[in-house]
């Protein structure tokens, strides 16, 4: 059976638009909000429903009156500018290699070095600057990062390196990524920090320059996926072992899913649920907008429940009337209670109790008097005396405290007359005669010695011979303060003696105390009726108040539901035409998937045949549609086991693969290859430049070593090369530098 053979998608779109009835610029603007969303800002799947259902309802609105959506369909002219890595792995301090051609025509930056040099570093640190540990396993992760420390740089003290790429995406700007790593004394990385700018060209200072947190690293990653998708990372980073497995599985859904991927097919998947989600939304609110049967029902119960309402209305102010008669009865017999109280406060029994209470009062007074005139009586009435002792003993203890200064600063004074007068003197002097010598020279002494007015004789003379004790207790007599609590006491304890005399009096005149019991016994049993009409009136309330909520919870969903049967008939139009829709964008999500791998087979095809020199055992290589996975047939039509080929031809084979992956997304990015040809013959390394490099991608930059750059090579690749690049190792030192110009392998 023959297929219809497309040539865009936009011819899908309407062949799709027009079997459903659909406008072709409607579909388009639903695909294009929708892959906008995808790389958009991330938000929640309830978040983005509700905007594409806001979307829906305006291009549903809108209907023919719609124009074409342009969408970005071709990611073109992306190119990276330079890569800096510093003091990163063998790179020691700043290298930089620069990726400008300057020239469509030669497209291709051949950088070369020995195994070892840094060739796969810089292929790692471009994915990694881009994409973040994102399709890394944990081993690969640990594996790249271990030891990225330039040795030489470490070992002198060193404890950073940093890696940086510049790319240009074709709108005026250059955008830089920079990742920067701290290390510690055992070579672990203890930070890693990442930056991203945008810069005008030719500006001096970024228009953006912002860290990449785990709080926008999302947004971060699909900002990078919408100039160089991730999915399409493994064809643009040559990964030779992935590409080969792709090729080499028999696993249908790997295969498709990776065919998706690199096309952006991804987002069909999250629309299609979106609009699953939103029409089975309008499904059952048509549902409810046409069950005319629960309109009754819900009227129904309200009025049962407006019945039960009234009962428990009635109910409830019978019980509150019966609370109100109980509380007048309460207050009834507290009045005649209390007005037989205040009789009795008139009482004998009354009057005897206070004074009762008075007299221990009394006593008491008279106890506390009769303590402090015990204790306290002589200082209390002698305050002048004892202040006058306590300025006398206070003076008394400065004179000791100058004796005592006067003695210290005599004591060498008098060491130094002892040892003078202990020596013969010629004549002798007379006892009067050394007297007088030692006084003179004791005066002469103190005035140089102290600077205190002398003590007068008559001042020096200690009245008073006490102990620590009584002298601390005489110091601390507060006279006054004594005199004035027994003076207060006095005066209470006479006006407690005049309140006995007055209640004496009142005693002899005061009738006997009047009954309360009745009135007690009352308010007991009124107060107990009064809480079971209060408990019943609260239970009756409750019931009310939730018959009331029911019914107010019943009358919203009867006004929604007449709400909404009141659109049943622009209810019914929308689950038709999003339905319409729905069934739409997955025939053409089925018929662009399709269209793509029949692109596919046709590149890949056509590639294989113009790279490989077998054409007569290569005959036909196709994209199995039913199978999933790729087949290659002889010439007869006899299948090829593409896992018993050799290295090489798997090259080609993974080499045309790419191409048609390529050619079938549309992408037009930078490629870096890591040793693309050392497993080829002369002829398909020619094959390779000529057919496959030159035309693949306006910037191809690859990594090759000294066993692929043959003299003939090098010939080769100076027509189509734009600059060739050197990666200088030094086997003593063990670090690279980069250098621009050929390496010399081959000596003749």
């Amino acid at each position: 059976m023959n297929q219809k053979i497309y040539n865009t998608e936009r011819e899908i779109l309407e062949e799709v638009a027009l079997r459903h009835d659909l406008s072709p610029n409607l579909l388009q603007n639903i695909l294009t909000t929708s892959k906008a969303n995808y790389y958009g800002e991330a938000m929640t799947p309830t978040k983005r429903q509700k905007e594409l259902e806001e979307e829906l309802k305006y291009l549903i609105k809108k209907g023919n009156s719609l124009t074409q959506s342009i969408g970005n369909s071709k990611k073109s002219g992306l190119k990276f500018v330079r890569i800096q890595l510093n003091n990163y792995k063998t790179y020691l301090n700043t290298q930089t290699i620069n990726f400008d051609t300057h020239t469509d025509e030669k497209n291709i930056v051949l950088i070369g070095g020995l195994n070892g040099a840094g060739k796969t570093t810089i292929l790692k640190a471009v994915r990694y600057l881009l994409f973040g540990r994102r399709g890394m396993t944990d081993a690969e992760f640990q594996q790249q990062f271990t030891n990225t420390i330039n040795n030489s740089f470490f070992e002198k003290g060193g404890r950073e390196a940093s890696a940086s790429l510049i790319f240009e995406p074709g709108d005026g700007h250059h955008y830089e990524i920079k990742v920067v790593w701290q290390y510690d004394s055992k070579k672990r990385v203890v930070s890693e920090n990442k930056t991203f700018s945008k810069r005008t060209i030719g500006a001096a200072r970024p228009k953006r320059n912002e860290e990449i947190t785990p709080h926008n690293v999302d947004d971060f990653n699909r900002t990078i996926d919408k100039l160089i998708p991730f999915d399409a990372s493994q064809f643009l980073i040559f990964d030779g072992e992935e590409i080969r497995r792709i090729i080499s599985s028999r696993n249908s859904t790997d295969f498709k899913v990776t065919i998706e991927r690199m096309n952006g097919f991804l987002h069909f998947n999250i629309l299609k649920n979106d609009l699953d989600k939103i029409y089975s939304r309008k499904q059952n609110e048509l549902a409810v907008a046409q069950k005319s049967t629960e309109l009754l029902k819900f009227n129904k119960k309200i009025t049962d429940l407006k019945a039960q309402l009234s009962e428990w209305s009635e109910k409830r102010s019978k019980s509150e009337e019966r609370v109100s008669t109980y509380n007048k009865k309460l207050d009834y017999y507290k009045k005649l209670r209390n007005d037989k109280l205040t009789q009795n406060s008139e009482s004998r029994e009354e009057f005897a109790a206070s004074m009762s209470a008075l007299q221990v009062q009394y006593k008491q007074t008279m106890d506390q008097i009769s303590k402090l005139f015990a204790e306290q009586a002589i200082p209390s009435f002698a305050s002048k005396k004892i202040r006058l002792l306590n300025e006398r003993l206070t003076a008394e203890q400065q004179i000791i405290s100058d004796q005592q200064k006067i003695e210290q600063v005599l004591a060498p004074y008098h060491q130094f007359m002892s040892k003078l007068l202990s020596e013969p003197i010629d004549p002798p002097l007379t006892e009067e005669q050394l007297r007088q010598v030692e006084e003179i020279g004791k005066g002469i002494w103190l005035s140089k010695e102290t600077t205190r007015t002398p003590i007068k004789q008559e001042d020096q003379n200690i009245w008073h011979d006490l102990s620590p004790n009584d002298r601390r207790y005489l110091m601390n007599i507060n006279a006054g303060t004594i005199k004035q609590q027994i003076v207060e006491l006095i005066k209470k304890s006479n006006n407690i003696k005049y309140s006995i005399d007055q209640l004496q009096q009142k005693i002899e005149l005061a009738p006997s105390a009047v009954s309360v019991d009745e009135e007690d016994k009352n308010i007991q049993e009124t107060t107990e009726m009064l809480g079971k009409a209060k408990n019943l009136y609260m239970k009756l309330k409750k019931k009310e108040q939730e018959c009331i909520q029911e019914i107010r919870s019943i009358e919203a969903k009867l006004k929604g539901t007449k709400s909404t049967a009141s659109n049943a008939i622009d209810l019914a139009d929308d689950v038709k035409i999003i339905g319409e829709i729905k069934i739409a964008i997955e025939e053409y999500a089925t018929k662009v998937l399709h269209w793509k791998i029949d692109v596919i087979s046709r590149e890949f095809n056509e590639m294989l045949n113009t790279l490989m020199r077998k054409q007569d055992e290569f005959g036909r290589a196709f994209i199995d549609r039913d199978m999933m996975m790729i087949r290659i047939e002889n010439e007869r039509g006899a299948e090829i086991a593409i896992e018993e080929r050799s290295a090489g031809e798997m090259q080609i084979i993974s080499s045309a693969f790419i191409w048609a992956m390529i050619k079938a997304a549309d992408l037009d990015l930078p490629m870096i290859i890591d040793t693309p040809l050392g497993r080829l013959d002369s002829y398909h390394r020619r094959n390779l430049v000529e057919h496959f490099y030159k035309h693949i991608s306006n910037q191809v930059v690859i990594l090759s070593t000294d066993t692929e750059i043959t003299p003939e090579y090098v010939n080769l690749m100076k027509e189509y090369t734009s600059k060739q690049i050197m990666l200088d190792y030094n086997q003593n030192d063990k670090y690279t530098l980069i250098r621009e110009g050929y390496f010399e392998i081959v000596r003749g």
